[in-house]
């Protein structure tokens, strides 16, 4: 039998040994919920080395004496280990490029860096999964449509719009299939609108006005009849018939705007099938007949 006096040794090794092992799974924690918060912190520092101007000071208290989820901007998850969520810098004059870091952010949902001045080609984002919002529009990006948004699996609203983006649509370009919203009006893209258009059975709205694309219309966006409610062509080289179960094919449409076209033939008398129109546009085309009444 062992005495009290080793019982009691015996009892207070267990417990250091308890101690040593709780400390050391509580730093591992530690360890890793730093190293998610370093992984943001550097994302969001080697994006602000690329911005060339600020004027308004936007960026002013993007410093590491401060916590990141307190900087301009930046709005982080309400529990440990704070990651960010949002990136939000519109209409504030910032020059520069958008770094390909920002796809580090892997809880990011929404950037948005819109009506800005940011140059270049918009990177490839390989780990921002959980991305749903992204507005890039009214900037002076350049270069093609990045074939790689397919990796913001996630992803359900997307404005390139007023940029200058040229070239045609990547081939089989793998847009998410959770996109609602998909806008890249004013840019100088040619080419065909892509069939994998018609793969997207939850988009809503498609505006590509204001390019230079070319071809007749996409017979793939006829698969949408359940969700479309915004088609927004005008101002393209798009040509030849409508079909005249247009209006059947897209009952749900609300906005249809195809003007500045070379569209010919008679105007789809089944348009007055989408009861739901409150908008539609095909003037300046070759159209012959009326437009139904609605």
């Amino acid at each position: 039998m062992s005495s009290p006096k080793q019982s009691a040794k015996l009892a207070m090794l267990l417990l250091v040994a308890l101690l040593l092992l709780c400390n050391s799974t509580v730093g591992n924690v530690c360890c890793s919920r730093n190293q998610e918060n370093s992984v943001d912190l550097h994302a969001l520092l080697d994006f602000q080395r690329g911005i060339t101007k600020d004027p308004q000071g936007a960026l002013s208290n993007w410093s590491t004496t401060t916590h990141f989820c307190r900087w301009n901007g930046i709005a982080c998850t309400t529990t440990r280990p704070f990651r960010v969520e949002q990136l939000n810098l519109p209409g504030l004059n910032l020059q520069g490029k958008i770094t390909s870091s920002l796809g580090n952010l892997t809880f990011l949902y929404l950037l948005d860096l819109s009506y800005n001045s940011f140059a270049g080609t918009f990177p490839i984002l390989n780990h921002a999964q959980q991305l749903q919002y992204l507005f890039v529009n009214n900037n002076s990006l350049t270069g093609i449509i990045p074939d790689a948004l397919s990796n913001c699996s996630s992803l359900l609203s997307m404005d390139f719009s007023l940029n200058l983006l040229v070239g045609a649509f990547p081939p089989k370009i793998g847009f998410p299939p959770s996109l609602i919203y998909i806008n890249f009006e004013s840019n100088q893209l040619d080419g065909s609108i892509p069939n994998e258009i018609g793969q997207l059975q939850n988009l809503e709205s498609l505006v590509l006005g204001d390019n230079r694309l070319s071809g007749q219309f996409p017979h793939a966006i006829f698969n949408l009849s359940a969700s479309l409610r915004v088609l927004s062509l005008e101002k393209n080289m798009l040509g030849k018939t409508l079909p005249p179960n247009f209006g059947y094919l897209l009952p749900n449409l609300k906005n249809l705007s195809l003007y500045g076209n070379m569209f010919e033939g008679h105007i789809p008398a089944s348009l007055g099938n989408a009861l739901g129109l409150q908008l539609i546009d095909l003037s300046s085309n070759k159209f012959t007949g009326k437009i139904p009444k609605l």
